[in-house]
């Protein structure tokens, strides 16, 4: 089996693509730590322990949401980084040609089963 085509969108889409993803980024994380300030003043007009713990869970929001993004640049380096997944041995599944136009799946089963079991003609 194949892997999927990869259709390159080019460096500079993949440029804008990621600049987007940077500047979202950057956008969220600042209106966290803009939420976590308010918080934290209103913790301190009104004395309230429950503004403080607040404004300290908009900061662990903030600082989860970066090491959520960069969790997840890292994987999708590591899975472009890896080469194509190896054959399937003997003792990997038996897997038919592609369904052609008109041929149904219960048939190739049926063809598939029968190879496997030894019974086919071929």
């Amino acid at each position: 089996m194949t892997p999927p085509v990869r259709t390159s969108t080019g460096a500079l889409g993949r440029a804008l693509r990621i600049a987007l993803v940077v500047l979202a980024v950057v956008a969220v994380v600042a209106v966290m730590v803009r939420l976590s300030v308010w918080q934290w003043d209103r913790g301190r007009a009104r004395g309230s322990l429950l503004n403080y713990s607040y404004a300290i869970e908009w900061l662990a929001f903030a600082v989860l949401t970066v090491v959520g993004v960069v969790r997840l640049w890292r994987e999708g380096r590591s899975v472009a980084e890896q080469d194509a997944p190896p054959e399937p041995g003997t003792g990997g599944p038996l897997v038919g040609p592609p369904l052609q136009p008109g041929q149904e799946l219960e048939e190739l089963t049926w063809v598939r089963l029968r190879r496997r079991l030894g019974l086919s003609r071929d």
